[in-house]
């Protein structure tokens, strides 16, 4: 096939040739989407390779994808263990490596529908469903539903009634960089790394939770958590305030032009206390859908903001929210099994 080098990938290198597949794949939906996919990248890999959040109605796809950089008699041929197909919800994503690129047609089907229409037999022991699909697909085929071209992936991955929230989140400014006092940017501090690493450390302690990395940061959610048996996601929003005896309270922004709350969406807010080098024990765990009514008045300099004094005793609208920072994981299981 034109564009196709047979010889480009080896056996030994079919790792690789896959991490091809999938970030050229990552990026397709994202320029196809004009940004409005936003791809999450696994921390730790439990059988999903992406979470693809639609940010027009804030749902999470979760995908699978396989690709192939050679042709057998002109097709791919997909061969796919049958453990590893366990949520009948999430999308497979299929395609071909070319020169440069993505062959022109891909399968985009959900694991439900690949199984019933996939051959089952066994190698060895374990049972596999196989399939092949060649890149003019036959009209007669079962499997024409879901081939679809290359260029539109995208579409038929947004697919989304809310078209008008998709404009939205199309022209929205892109998130994650913050202003220092003199105007200059500050792209994701050090102290802000240092509370998002703590809290993935916190949730790599669970058997039962899968953390993700948005590529790019475009917006609220900076880690997506899936529950490995809900199938639920939550997406989450690290901020960390240092605190210190002269200056004991946290004061806490979030830059407005890309905060979207939503039911599925979450804030977690540590304090690092300077002169202990550790954080406090006790955090904040806020539905995003709450954040504007904590937040003071209106914004100021493009953020919401709200002040914060870990481990105080006194009446405040935080206080539904405290929780101790060892019970985060819990809490963040605890919300994506209801």
């Amino acid at each position: 096939m034109d564009g196709v080098d047979l010889e480009a990938w080896t056996r030994d290198e079919t790792s690789a040739s896959g991490q091809v597949f999938e970030f050229r794949l990552w990026a397709a939906l994202t320029e196809q989407s004009l940004g409005s996919l936003h791809i999450f990248l696994p921390l730790a890999d439990r059988g999903i390779d992406a979470l693809v959040h639609r940010l027009g109605d804030g749902k999470y796809l979760a995908l699978q994808a396989k690709g192939r950089s050679t042709l057998v008699d002109g097709e791919v041929q997909l061969v796919v263990w049958a453990n590893s197909l366990s949520d009948d919800n999430a999308y497979l994503v299929s395609g071909l490596i070319t020169d440069g690129g993505l062959g022109p047609t891909m399968l985009v089907v959900r694991e439900e529908e690949f199984k019933r229409l996939a051959s089952r037999t066994h190698w060895g022991s374990r049972p596999i469903y196989s399939m092949s699909f060649g890149m003019n697909p036959h009209a007669n085929s079962r499997w024409l539903p879901h081939l679809i071209p290359t260029e539109d992936v995208g579409e038929k991955l947004n697919s989304s009634p809310f078209n008008g929230e998709v404009a939205a989140a199309r022209s929205a400014p892109a998130g994650g960089a913050e202003w220092g006092e003199e105007g200059t940017p500050m792209w994701r501090s050090d102290l802000g790394f240092m509370g998002e690493s703590a809290v993935v450390s916190l949730l790599a302690e669970s058997g039962e939770l899968n953390v993700f990395r948005p590529f790019p940061d475009l917006e609220t959610s900076e880690l997506a958590v899936l529950h490995l048996e809900s199938r639920r996601v939550l997406g989450v929003q690290v901020k960390t305030g240092g605190v210190d005896a002269v200056h004991p309270t946290a004061r806490i922004n979030i830059r407005a032009a890309s905060f979207r709350p939503a039911p599925t969406t979450y804030f977690a807010v540590l304090a690092w206390q300077r002169e202990e080098n550790r954080f406090q024990e006790e955090c904040l765990l806020i539905p995003s859908e709450e954040m504007r009514t904590l937040c003071q008045p209106g914004e100021l300099d493009g953020h919401l903001k709200f002040n914060w004094l870990p481990g105080s005793v006194a009446e405040s609208r935080l206080n539904p929210f405290r929780i101790p920072i060892q019970k985060m994981r819990v809490e963040i299981e605890n919300r994506l099994r209801r």
